[in-house]
Formats: structure tokens, sequence, C-alpha cells
């Protein structure tokens, strides 16, 4: 062969070899330029979805397919900010307001540091006492008599009168008055005897209400004394109002005795630390309890102070109440947040508790409790506020609730049944009163019971 012919021979081997490996090149290719398409166009379908064009089929039938739904978080609430552009510092202050599922954060700011709560605290004893004692729980007051009622109705002796209940007072007195009517004693020749727990009108000095009871019967003598066991023959009970109505009235009023007191028929602030780190499993570092009623040095975090809210919400669904049954409603309720919130557009759409101190720790304002809302189910808010600043840090509570939940929800009136049927009261009377606030403590609820049980295995039971 010539060597010219060689050299062509060559170069037609070269170039086949060169048309093969290009094929080659290009048929490896060919997988990924697939992926990669199918890749943009992967990404492009939420956009593509969200957009107003509609598909072929759509425009040939004259039709445009519905856009589907879409879901926007809403945004979170800078409240370190918020705080700042009131000159307020943002380390003394605490915030957490999220839905309660946790799907939804609407503020969040040093939520799990530790602050005072202050009466805040009377959430977890409201849970404690909901869940060892029972919504049907009531406060007995024992009635004895010691000696004979003579002809002349008189009892020739003492009146014990024996008890813990913190909410005793003028209806419970009424009630004992008619039933020694009714037994036929009309007075007391020795006066009156209470035990060392005796209250009466929210008083818990024992020998001063010992007074203000002698002088409520109005039986005779106004002798009193205070003794550790009752003695004589034991008549009959008054039993006190529901717990669910003391709660509510505790946590309306932000009542210090009646906290301290249905504290001590669960076992004292020890007892409500245990509960808080042992059964709601709250971490230990964060949560120090001097007093059941928040008077005290306590320590609990926006975050832990959620866990009881919705371990509230859990435990009244259990024993067949709602929250608003043990919490006072905004702008509705006699209680201390009666006048909040007027002009946020949360009026009466939030049930909670207050918490102030003027002096520990510098001075706490804080509010806690459930927004009700027409598109968001049950928003939860803890806000811890430090400094001597109470009624502007008040303020700043509401305002802050009102500009966080409005980012994504309607809110909704927590008692629309009861509102509704006042409003067509007042349209058949024609009239314009305003609605009336929930009766607390209401009397009716006191009875007299003959089986009760006696008052040593009250006292056994409450631990004394």
């Amino acid at each position: 062969m010539s060597s010219r012919k060689l050299f062509i021979a060559i170069i037609a081997v070269f170039i086949v070899i060169v048309a093969g490996l290009s094929l080659t090149t290009y048929a490896g290719l060919i997988p990924f330029s697939e992926t990669l398409l199918a890749s943009v166009r992967s990404a492009a379908s939420p956009v593509l979805s969200r957009s107003s064009v509609p598909d072929a089929a759509a425009i040939n039938k004259g039709e445009r397919k519905p856009l589907a739904a879409v879901i926007v978080s809403p945004p979170v609430l800078d409240a370190a900010a918020w705080y700042a552009e009131r000159e307020a510092e943002p380390e003394l202050h605490g915030v957490l307001i999220e839905a309660v599922d946790k799907k939804r954060v609407f503020a969040s700011h040093n939520a799990d540091h530790a602050f005072n709560p202050a009466s805040l605290t009377k959430l977890a004893t409201t849970l404690v006492a909901l869940r060892k004692l029972g919504a049907n729980f009531r406060f007995q007051t024992n009635v004895f008599a010691d000696g004979s009622v003579d002809s002349m109705g008189t009892l020739r002796g003492k009146l014990y009168v024996f008890g813990s209940d913190p909410t005793f007072g003028d209806a419970a007195t009424n009630l004992i008055a008619e039933e020694l009517r009714a037994r036929g004693i009309k007075r007391i020749s020795d006066g009156v005897v209470v035990s060392p727990y005796f209250c009466f009108n929210f008083s818990d000095v024992p020998l001063e209400a010992a007074g203000r009871l002698a002088r409520a019967l109005n039986l005779g003598s106004m002798q009193t004394a205070v003794a550790d066991q009752p003695v004589g023959q034991k008549m009959f009970v008054v039993e006190g109002n529901p717990l669910t109505d003391v709660l509510l009235y505790m946590n309306a009023h932000s009542n210090n005795l009646v906290a301290d007191r249905l504290c001590a028929e669960t076992g004292g602030p020890e007892a409500l630390q245990h509960f808080l780190v042992n059964e709601l499993r709250l971490p230990q570092s964060d949560v120090y309890i001097e007093s059941a009623s928040g008077l005290g040095r306590n320590r609990m975090t926006p975050r832990d102070m959620l866990s009881v809210i919705r371990a509230l919400i859990e435990e009244t669904a259990h024993q067949g109440l709602r929250p608003e049954d043990i919490l006072p409603v905004a702008n509705y309720d006699s209680s201390t947040i009666r006048h909040r919130f007027i002009g946020t557009g949360l009026e009466g759409a939030v049930i909670g508790k207050t918490g102030t101190l003027t002096t520990i720790d510098g001075g706490m304002a804080s509010f806690a409790g459930i927004v009700y809302t027409a598109n968001g189910g049950m928003i939860l808010f803890a806000i811890f506020d430090q400094g001597p600043r109470l009624w502007e840090n008040r303020q700043f509570e509401d305002q802050l609730l009102a500009e966080a939940v409005a980012t994504a929800a309607l809110p909704r009136l927590v008692i629309e049944n009861k509102r509704s049927q006042e409003s067509e009261v007042r349209s058949q009377n024609k009239t314009e009163t305003k609605s009336t606030p929930r009766q607390l403590l209401p009397p009716s609820q006191l009875r007299i019971n003959q089986t009760a049980r006696d008052y040593e295995n009250q006292n056994q039971a409450a631990g004394r």
C-alpha cells in the first residue's frame, strides 16, 4: 500500500472514532438534560400553579381552572424591636404568643428566660386544684352545739363553727342562722368558737373572723374564742360554692387567700412545684414556687406558662368544662381585666389572668391567657414585664397582643351565646341595658348537708 493510501486510511479511521465519541457523549447528555428539565419544571410548578395562566384544556372550554389555595404563615412580630421602639429595655420583657397547636408563633422574645410570674402562679394553682380536688369539690364548714336548748329557744352553751373555707361570709352565715331557727335555736348563751383556719369575708385572722360571725348571727352573746377541736354534737355542714365558682372568683380578683387555701388542700407550695416539674414535665431549672398566690420570689418562663395553660385547656375539657368557666372574660366580667383591651379589637375575645408585684424583683406586670379567634383557633399568650412602670407595662401588654394577633386572626367573642340571649331579651323589652357580668360566688350555690363527712375526717384529708 502506498503511503498516500495509508494516510487516507488513517484519516478515515480518525473521523470514525471522533464521530463515535461525539455520538456517545450526546447520548449520555440526554438523560441529564431530561433530569435538568424535570427539576426546572418541579421548581417552577408552585409559581406556575399560583399564576393566573390556565392550561390549554381550560382555554378550549372557555373556563379557567380555580387557583389552588395558598397558606401563608403569619409574620413573627419582632417583640425585642417593638419594646425598643417604645424606649423600653427589651431584656426586662419576656413574650410568647403562639397557636394552641404550636404551628404558628406570633411573637417570641426571652421565651425561655425565667421571670417572676407574680399572680400568674395562680394559673398553676388552678390546674393542680382542678386535677387533685375535682370540679365538684366544696369546702365544708361544720357546725356543732355544746349544750342543750331550753324552752325559750336558747342554746345553753357554745356554738362551734369549724372549717377553712376562704369564701365563707355573709351568705353562709345566713344559711346557718336559718338552719338554727329551723332547729328551734333563737339565742346562744356562751358565744361562738371557731377553728384556727376559719375565715369570714376574706379575713383570715380567726378571732377577728369569729367576732364578725357573732355579729352577723346576732343570736345574743358576742363572746368569741378560737379552739383546735370542736366540742359537742355536730348538727349540720355548710357546703361552700363548687370549686369552679371559687376558681373563677380567685382568678377574676386575684385573691391571694383563696389561692393559699386551695394550695393547702393539695399539699402546699412544695407539692405545687413537684407537680409542675414531675407531672407537667417543666424544666426543673425554670421553676421555683415560693407561694401559690404569687406573693414571693417565684420563677417561671413564658414557655412554661403556656404549658400550664395548655394543661388547663385539657383538664377543663376532661371535666366537662371550658377555660372561660374558671377564667374571667376581658371587658365582660368584674375582674382585674374588666377595662383591658379597650379600642384594640380584642374586647370580649380574651380570657386570662393578670399578675402584679410592686416591689419584689423591682416590680412585675404580667398577663397570660387565651385569645379566641374565628379563623385561627385559640391563641395562647404569656407576657412578663419587669420594672416599676406597671401602668405603662399593662398598656404595652394590650397593644403587643393586639398587634401580634392582628397579623392573621379575627377575634371572636368568648361568651357569644350569653350575649346573644341578652341581646334578644333587650330587643323584646326595647331596652339598651349593657351586658351583665357573671355573678361570682353566687349564694344560690351554697347548701346545707346533714350527712357530709365529719370534721375529723375532713381535716385528715386536708393533712391538718
